[in-house]
């Protein structure tokens, strides 16, 4: 990360503490940049990746509201132009339930549930008419969830035996959870997209 930006997310944290949060599934929430969060969520993904030494795309930048869709383009290893859409897996009864108080309810997420859930943000980010910048060699969707019962351990085996359907313009989409301890970093899964 280059030093400018750098000093812009340390300062956005600064701010980001001081302001209200939603209380519920919100590690990647960070309610007064949305630029600098999509932007922070595609470098979470880049740096838990290289941990596992997947890495495949460096220099993410924001492509700015109004720009977008996609949130961000990178540059692939070989040189080639990656496009990044963001979006955001939480239930939102459960938010409105700790909004009223029920600070105790949890989302419960069944097979089906996850698997629903996530084809519909996927189908949601699949509309090329949209689509911004480019043209992309490779277009990326990055799913991210503080979901408190959607851990690696639990999704894990739910989700690495499924194939989605194929995608008119997604290459390739992660499911990205916050951070774990006890893997030392963001863990992922790169969901299989049918050819």
């Amino acid at each position: 990360m280059d030093k400018d930006k750098e000093t812009e997310l340390f300062r956005f944290l600064q701010d980001a503490g001081k302001q209200t949060r939603r209380g519920y599934s919100d590690f990647f929430n960070w309610p007064t940049d949305r630029e600098l969060e999509e932007w922070s969520i595609v470098d979470t993904l880049k740096r838990s990746l290289e941990k596992s030494k997947a890495g495949f795309f460096e220099q993410i930048t924001s492509r700015g509201r109004g720009n977008d869709p996609p949130d961000c383009e990178a540059t692939l290893f070989n040189g080639r132009k990656l496009g990044i859409e963001v979006t955001e897996l939480v239930d939102q009864q459960a938010i409105m339930a700790y909004k009223n108080g029920d600070v105790d309810q949890w989302a419960e997420w069944s097979q089906e549930k996850l698997i629903n859930s996530i084809t519909t943000r996927l189908k949601a980010k699949d509309i090329s008419k949209n689509i911004k910048g480019g043209p992309y060699d490779i277009y990326m969707v990055i799913i991210h969830t503080d979901e408190p019962i959607l851990n690696f351990d639990y999704i894990f085996p739910i989700l690495s035996p499924y194939i989605f359907e194929f995608y008119s313009i997604i290459d390739r989409a992660f499911l990205l959870m916050s951070y774990d301890q006890k893997y030392k970093l963001c863990p992922y899964i790169e969901l299989n997209i049918s050819n």
